[in-house]
């Protein structure tokens, strides 16, 4: 073969030879924190989250859903900090999903839900009350991934 080769914005892949061949991968594009803060998660489905304390701690591992995540960063809170900085609404008390409360047996406190633009929200919300690390990657709606991390470290 003497055919040259032109791969077009080729800083966009990770190159590696593997048994005499070429592979190229492209790398991820992470958005920033004002993408994502302008991003409809209106019917997005989660694809992997994980969340570290500043220590390197998991937080939060491979939830898919935006309220398993919340509940994880919320347990992981003493709970007069979690009353003081949330935007969501909570009741001490068991509720039993009367008035638009659930109760949530991991935190012992009845939460009003949220959709999930509110919880994504919320989720970029506590991880700068409490300094923690994510890295997720979130399939929208119009079926495009989209990454994000925050590395505080």
């Amino acid at each position: 073969m003497t055919e040259t080769i032109r791969v077009p914005d080729i800083d966009n892949y990770t190159l590696e030879i593997v048994e005499g061949v070429l592979i190229l991968t492209p790398k991820t594009q992470y958005i920033t924190k004002e993408e994502l803060q302008r991003t409809d998660f209106t019917h997005s489905s989660i694809i992997k989250c994980d969340i570290k304390d500043n220590e390197g701690n998991t937080i939060s591992n491979n939830k898919i859903e935006y309220k398993k995540i919340l509940v994880d960063i919320w347990a992981s809170m003493p709970a007069s900090k979690l009353l003081q900085t949330t935007t969501f609404n909570f009741k001490l008390t068991n509720e039993k999903k009367n008035k638009g409360f659930n109760w949530c047996e991991q935190i012992k406190m009845s939460v009003a839900n949220k959709d999930a633009n509110g919880s994504m929200k919320e989720i970029l919300n506590m991880l700068n009350v409490n300094n923690y690390n994510i890295k997720i990657s979130i399939q929208l709606d119009t079926g495009r991934v989209i990454y994000y991390k925050n590395n505080l470290n």
